[in-house]
């Protein structure tokens, strides 16, 4: 508590955007499990009309509202088709954009601290002047820690940002492909 109590706004706020990003990164591992157990599911199955035996999914949703598609153009389905799978894909990145918004300005808030913690070092400087290293001591500190903060949770920031950014285009294209043998075996 006395961390919290002697610590900068700068800390504060980075302290409170890495909480958002680690609950965030927690949603998107649990939503990834989930999804992960689908693609199991299926990748065996062979038709749509299998999807009775798939467990209740995002993935289940949108490929019964592909197959109860009941337009009567094929590029009219086509177009359908291409929308579900934008729909599957901003699912897959949801909050990714918000974890690597993070990961590129937690630098620049620590920087911003830097130049807080310097500007302090130079107001007591002009007021005390160099007797006193104290206050240069605790200028440079205060610039240090920010700048390291800031470092810390924009490292943290991007492995998640560029892990979830993998994994998500990977699971879009195995869906994609999936999607696409099932409606030729449909069609066939």
């Amino acid at each position: 508590m006395e961390f919290w109590s002697h610590s900068d706004w700068v800390i504060k706020v980075l302290l409170l955007v890495l909480g958002v990003v680690l609950v965030m990164v927690f949603e998107k591992l649990y939503h990834y499990f989930l999804n992960y157990k689908s693609m199991q599911q299926l990748q065996n199955m062979n038709t749509l009309n299998e999807l009775d035996t798939m467990d209740e999914s995002f993935i289940k949703e949108t490929l019964l509202e592909i197959k109860n598609f009941s337009g009567s153009s094929e590029a009219l389905f086509n177009s359908f088709v291409g929308v579900k799978l934008d729909l599957y894909e901003h699912y897959m990145m949801r909050y990714v954009t918000i974890i690597g918004v993070v990961a590129i300005l937690s630098p620049m808030l620590g920087l911003i601290g830097t130049f807080i913690g310097v500007w302090h070092v130079f107001e007591g400087v002009g007021n005390i002047g160099l007797n006193d290293p104290a206050v240069i001591a605790k200028g440079i500190k205060e610039v240090i820690i920010d700048t390291m903060a800031g470092l810390v949770v924009a490292v943290i920031a991007m492995i998640f940002y560029k892990t979830f950014e993998f994994i998500g285009a990977k699971s879009v294209t195995k869906f994609e492909e999936k999607l696409y043998k099932l409606l030729r075996g449909q069609d066939a």
